[in-house]
């Protein structure tokens, strides 16, 4: 069990270091004047940001999300001659992005009462049953998944960032915590609190059976 646990490890290692290099080459590319090298990058990162983003601002329409994208990719541009080689670049660009979300999230909240966030089908794996066809397990896991939505925005914003970045964004917890600028011993800290948060809450709205 061990030495597959090791194998595994290995392998996400080497797969993160491809990916590394691949993001590295781009942005050389980028800095010396190669367009279509930044339009990679942009293609590879569109699908990352645009959850990110609708994660923390549902309630924003499609045309409204790729408004925001363009801005973000704009910042991650022009802060390229900054970056510097031989760091994660997507943990860099991360930290731009979600800086920028926090940023927008804050005017938004300013503005108007932010709506739930999507949490699609990954409330099957904190409610422990798996996805299937079947039309009433369909409206369960919508159901399910506007209640969770609803607690999410109950969180404390630290919270809710440490969840939506290891849970839904699926980062490890040392990404999360370079990305976020904290110790990991918070991150895990805060994902512990906010999932016993979301557990009162879900119990207390009669979804949760502890």
């Amino acid at each position: 069990m061990e030495e597959v646990k090791q194998r595994d490890q290995f392998s996400y290692i080497e797969k993160q270091a491809q990916v590394e290099d691949s993001d590295a080459q781009l942005v050389y590319r980028t800095l010396h004047e190669d367009k279509n090298a930044y339009a990679e990058i942009v293609k590879s990162y569109t699908p990352i940001f645009y959850s990110l983003i609708k994660r923390f601002s549902p309630n924003k329409s499609p045309e409204t999300i790729e408004d925001e994208l363009q801005e973000i990719f704009i910042h991650i541009y022009k802060a390229l001659p900054s970056y510097q080689e031989g760091n994660p670049f997507y943990s860099w660009a991360y930290t731009i992005a979600i800086n920028w979300i926090r940023s927008q999230y804050r005017k938004d909240r300013r503005t108007k009462k932010q709506k739930i966030v999507t949490y699609d089908e990954q409330i099957g794996t904190l409610q422990g049953f798996q996805s299937t066809d079947a039309p009433e397990h369909a409206l369960l896991v919508k159901e399910a998944s506007n209640l969770l939505d609803q607690a999410l925005q109950n969180l404390k914003q630290a919270y809710r960032e440490v969840f939506i970045l290891r849970i839904i964004q699926n980062l490890s917890v040392s990404e999360a915590a370079k990305i976020l600028k904290l110790p990991e011993g918070t991150v895990k800290t805060y994902l512990h609190r906010g999932r016993q948060q979301l557990r009162k809450w879900l119990i207390k709205h009669q979804w949760y059976n502890d």
